[in-house]
């Protein structure tokens, strides 16, 4: 019976080509964007779930007014953990950001991040190691342990274990012996390219300036937990008044109020963007199963005589039910199997769009995409299968079972697709609008030509001789960046050049006014020397910027330049009557010498915030440095041979401002690009069900296309007759779409302070561009009936 019922469906999947390419494309279609979609969110939502420990750290503010910051007691006031029975282990853990590490192995260099913490991390993270055993590590100086995908850059297929590697850091430079391999999962925030250890004993040079995790037990009520640690600061001296807490590991990455994740967790999620995904998947999920329900009622109506007969013959409406299964079985296997292909042929391509690795093994790829066709089935055939269980032999016979009140319902759904597919179009366009504004808007300074780059890096040297030969030292560093600074000087390729921190990516304290009551509030401060504000034409709009003859060594670190958004936050009205305090430094505070105008140091979606300049002339400070207009090349390889003559043993590295700031709207980009291109697979599906619906309806009304005809209806009329009902559904799916893509819009427009208006072309566009899509759909088929000799349309049947 089985292999009857296997037969009819082949069967049918010949008579009706159209219709099963048409359902193929659907579900293959659907299913891969959903999938491939759930692959990504999943990752998402389950970053560092792996960890079976209840993780927290420790983190701290100086008020309630300041924002919160990673910290370890353990180090700072020698607070023992074990004094608390719901701590069952702690460590600190120290981040080496990119760029401030390179690794050496025989003849290549590679520039790494890596952590430094104690062995005790292995008891609190569960990451695997491989090649090596956690519960042996010990707190070795000279052991270094390396990610797996760091190990393939570096030694490819070779054994690593036991072989010396140098790391060279802002600290120090020394050999390394590999002891062992760590397996870093794709949903870790937490990322490495290596791991040193130290003893918690052992504060050599400040390494374990980082933050405190602990492990708390699994019965800990964390709310009495945290009142109790919340004043171990009291009696320490800087900590006395200062909140320290504890915050889950799991609510890092995706909460963006938790600033100090960028100390220790490079890697952070947006749960604005996961929604956004979450609605698309959602949307096509509807979109794809509507489509494959519309397919099915036309599949229906094509094969209704002969289910008809087949039931006067003996069958049952079960028998017709079991064939329908049978069929629809045959066709959700064939598309898991092309799906799993095009999953694991796309995935690179989507892990290089997203920058993240993911590599479900097969079995997860076909689970996921079978439960994808399952829902999409399940939700598709509601409809149809009602339609077969309530639909008479008789009528099946006269070919009229599906009659008014069924199409009604089928242009229903069409008007669904279509308002949703609009809602996507008009959301694409705006999300398009707001990158491109953003990344023309005028940000108040110049990025043209200028390059960010480190031109000296401190020589490593033995304390005794460090200590014998100071005075030596301090003069050949001395000597070597007034010769870096009289190169820059000399070419003409460079028109400035000046020092300071990033320009994106500011440092932030607590600051007040002295004069104030005010509590101490977190805010950003650039450290930097005179010129910095001419390379990048920031406008000075009261007193004066730093200024090298002005400012004496004996009192430039003693003044401060604000922006305006800084004068406004403190109320200020003369900045000479007022100065500014920092918590801990310099009691008698900062004096404001000048203000500038603001600029936009930061994304767009926020005003420009207060910004406070100090004066900080630190040879280890970036250079920046802008260069002719069509001479950066020749100016980057003088810069380059500048840097190799101080620094002969470390890697030239520099990034261009330019490049930075695209960098900073990545994630709009890539949700731009994820809009455009579902919003294209959502208008492709509705068309594919839009051309069925067209087929069937044309077909539907040959004979009265034909009686037409024979009355002197020209080919343009009759096309125009068959095309306006379709044309109808789309401007009531407009009608619907506008409002509700108008609101979601202007919800997510009020994330950022620089908004694209909502034109009305948007909306108009979107219209156009969707009634266009449908009538190119539906002409060739009412092309063809149109057309269609009279004498074979009112042939008798």
């Amino acid at each position: 019976m089985l292999k009857h019922y296997i037969k009819f469906a082949l069967r049918n999947f010949r008579s009706n080509k159209v219709i099963f390419a048409g359902s193929l494309v659907t579900l293959c279609l659907g299913a891969l964007c959903i999938s491939l979609l759930f692959s990504y969110v999943h990752n998402e939502l389950t970053m560092n779930n792996f960890h079976k420990n209840n993780i927290y750290t420790v983190i701290i503010r100086d008020s309630p007014s300041s924002d919160w910051s990673g910290m370890n007691p353990s180090y700072f006031f020698d607070f023992d953990y074990s004094d608390f029975p719901e701590v069952e282990e702690a460590i600190s853990v120290k981040k080496i950001n990119k760029n401030e590490a390179t690794i050496f192995y025989k003849n290549s260099n590679f520039v790494s991040e890596g952590i430094i913490t104690d062995v005790n991390f292995f008891k609190i993270f569960d990451f695997k190691l491989k090649g090596g055993d956690g519960e042996k590590l010990t707190n070795d100086s000279n052991t270094v342990l390396l990610s797996e995908q760091f190990v393939k850059n570096v030694f490819g297929g070779q054994n690593p274990l036991g072989k010396p590697i140098k790391i060279s850091t802002n600290k120090e430079e020394k050999i390394y012996t590999v002891k062992g391999v760590v397996n870093l999962p794709v949903n870790s925030s937490l990322t490495f390219d290596f791991i040193l250890f130290r003893s918690k004993k052992i504060h050599e040079k400040g390494v374990f300036l980082g933050t405190d995790f602990i492990s708390v037990k699994k019965t800990t009520d964390i709310n009495i937990f945290k009142r109790k640690i919340k004043n171990i600061g009291k009696g320490q001296p800087l900590f006395e008044f200062k909140d320290i807490t504890i915050v889950a590991l799991d609510d890092v990455y995706l909460e963006k109020d938790i600033p100090f994740k960028a100390d220790v967790f490079p890697r952070y999620g947006d749960k604005k963007n996961i929604y956004v995904l979450i609605v698309i998947m959602f949307v096509i999920l509807i979109i794809s199963a509507l489509n494959f329900s519309n397919l099915q009622i036309v599949n229906m109506h094509s094969s209704v005589k002969k289910n008809a007969i087949y039931m006067v013959n003996g069958a049952q409406k079960r028998h017709v039910f079991f064939k329908k299964n049978i069929e629809l079985l045959l066709l959700l296997l064939l598309s898991i199997s092309v799906i799993t292909l095009g999953y694991q042929y796309l995935i690179p391509a989507f892990n290089n769009f997203t920058n993240v690795e993911l590599a479900p093994p097969l079995w997860k790829v076909v689970l996921i995409n079978g439960v994808v066709l399952f829902l999409i089935l399940f939700l598709a055939l509601i409809y149809p299968l009602i339609i077969i269980i309530r639909t008479s032999i008789i009528k099946s016979l006269k070919k009229v079972s599906f009659i008014e009140n069924r199409l009604i319902g089928q242009k229903l759904i069409i008007i669904f697709q279509f308002t949703l597919t609009m809602l996507l179009l008009v959301s694409s366009l705006v999300v398009t609008n707001q990158l491109r504004l953003m990344l023309n808007k005028d940000l108040g300074f110049t990025s043209e030509n200028i390059i960010r780059s480190k031109m000296y890096f401190e020589s490593f040297h033995n304390p005794d001789e460090h200590r014998n030969n100071k005075t030596k030292i301090e003069q050949e560093k001395k000597t070597k960046y007034q010769y870096i600074k009289n190169e820059l000087s000399s070419n003409p390729k460079i028109i400035k050049f000046s020092q300071g921190s990033p320009l994106l990516n500011p440092n932030a304290i607590e600051f007040k006014i002295k004069e104030t009551e005010n509590d101490f509030t977190t805010l950003n401060f650039y450290t930097v020397t005179p010129g910095f504000e001419k390379i990048y034409d920031i406008e000075v709009v009261e007193g004066r910027f730093f200024d090298i003859e002005k400012d004496n060594p004996m009192v430039k670190n003693k003044k401060v330049v604000i922006n305006e958004a800084a004068k406004r936050f403190w109320n200020l009205r003369d900045i000479s009557k007022h100065r500014v305090l920092t918590y801990g430094l310099l009691k008698n505070g900062y004096e404001i010498i000048g203000v500038v105008k603001d600029f936009n140091y930061e994304r767009l979606s926020v005003k420009p915030k207060p910004l406070i300049m100090f004066y900080n002339e630190f040879m280890e400070n970036d250079f920046h440095i802008q260069f002719q207009k069509d001479k950066e090349k020749e100016g980057l390889q003088f810069v380059e041979d500048v840097f190799k003559k101080v620094n002969p043993r470390e890697t030239f590295q520099y990034s261009f401002l330019s490049d930075e700031i695209e960098l900073l709207y990545k994630k709009e980009k890539r949700l731009s690009i994820i809009y455009i291109i579902f919003t294209a697979i959502a208008l492709l599906i509705s068309g594919i069900g839009l051309f069925t619906v067209a087929l069937y309806d044309t077909q539907r009304r040959i004979k009265e296309v034909g009686v037409r005809k024979v009355n002197g209806a020209t080919i343009n009329e009759i096309m125009f007759m068959l095309n306006k009902d379709f044309i109808k559904w789309v401007v009531v799916a407009f009608v619907i779409a506008c409002p509700i893509a108008y609101y979601a819009m202007s919800k997510w427009l009020e994330n950022f302070a620089y908004k694209t208006e909502l034109s009305w072309w948007v909306f108009a566009l979107a219209g156009v561009f969707t009634l266009v899509i449908a009538l190119l759909t539906v002409s060739w088929q009412t092309y063809k009936a149109a057309t269609r000799n009279p004498v074979e349309s009112l042939r008798d049947e």
